[in-house]
């Protein structure tokens, strides 16, 4: 049996706990047959985090352990996983949120994933940028090739001659689905802040628009004078957010507008809310998590056809779980806060 030498984790010992309590971590990670223990280097905090210490809406078995995106290096496989190595470098989207194993969740110093939501990280993209990808890309995926029914992305991929849009590019998810569209052969259209507008640009954004203009609306729709719309995805889903894009699709005659939380209430009827599940690649179309997670993700990392960002916020130490947590609540624009978990 594998033993975990030096174990430490960010303890949520009570419901609503803060600040978190940082203490010894478990000793006993037996992964199932399709899983593999990664020792965690790094770990990102995400919306997520502080939604579950400040108001959690699964009923968690405490004490508990918080975070899903993991960065670092597999430890241990479990029987029939083939296309790892101990000791290979890895992202990896922890399932806790799901399963209600504290052993699947990121702020400790191991932890289980699916191999199915675990890539390999080439060598060349440090440990902590590769963090901020997994959450995000399991999200962006689940909304542009599951709720969105889009074309899955390639190395080379052929215009479609649609544009999709975007709403929060600069976003971590954003930031993912911007990059997946336009693997996809995809136009994309997006909204950021001015000082965000080269970033997005930069990860291939065709359109850009400031979020905060009063005519945001209106500019938008009128793009599709001559651009045929291909999807549409609310990156940040707040009631503001899900309002502009529910009017702009409703201006463009209807259709589904993907989001990531709870649909708002007197939306146009000619919208329909999809509801974006981010664990969906990984449990229910494994199809989608094979294609993204399996071939295209590492393949393109690999080529230098995907980039990791937004760029990591670095903390050092599970010490500052807690601080991450409080800065990511505040609002954070075009970065991710990241946890150095284990100082190697």
């Amino acid at each position: 049996m594998a033993t975990f030498p030096d174990s430490k984790a960010a303890w949520s010992v009570t419901e609503k706990q803060e600040p978190l309590e940082v203490g010894p971590g478990l000793t006993d990670y037996r992964p199932e047959p399709n899983e593999v223990v990664i020792k965690v280097h790094y770990a990102a905090v995400n919306p997520t985090d502080y939604v579950m210490q400040d108001d959690p809406y699964v009923k968690f078995e405490y004490p508990w352990i918080f975070g899903v995106d993991v960065a670092g290096e597999i430890f241990q496989l479990g029987s029939e996983v083939t296309r790892f190595k101990i000791g290979q470098r890895v992202i990896g989207h922890c399932d806790s949120i799901f399963t209600n194993l504290v052993t699947h969740a990121a702020f400790q110093s191991y932890t289980i994933c699916r191999e199915i939501l675990v890539a390999e990280v080439p060598d060349d993209l440090p440990l902590a940028n590769a963090a901020v990808l997994p959450l995000s890309v399991s999200t962006a995926a689940s909304a542009l090739f599951i709720s969105e029914q889009l074309n899955l992305p390639s190395l080379d991929p052929k215009p479609t001659g649609k544009t999709v849009i975007i709403w929060g590019g600069s976003s971590s998810t954003g930031s993912s689905a911007i990059q997946f569209a336009v693997a996809a052969g995809y136009k994309v259209l997006t909204t950021a802040s001015s000082a965000n507008a080269e970033y997005v640009k930069s990860l291939g954004a065709t359109f850009v628009f400031d979020h905060k203009d009063p005519n945001v609306v209106n500019d938008i729709v009128a793009v599709f004078k001559t651009e045929t719309l291909g999807g549409f995805v609310d990156s940040v889903s707040l009631e503001d957010s899900q309002l502009h894009c529910a009017n702009i699709l409703s201006k463009l005659g209807g259709g589904k507008l993907s989001v990531q939380r709870q649909p708002i209430q007197g939306a146009p009827e000619n919208v329909e809310f999809g509801w974006v599940n981010s664990l969906a690649p990984g449990l229910v179309r494994l199809d989608i998590g094979d294609a993204i997670w399996r071939k295209f993700l590492p393949q393109a990392l690999a080529a230098g056809k995907f980039q990791a960002k937004p760029d990591p916020f670095v903390l050092e130490g599970l010490d500052n779980v807690q601080t991450g947590i409080d800065i990511v609540r505040k609002g954070v624009s075009a970065k991710k806060v990241v946890i150095h978990v284990n100082h190697v």
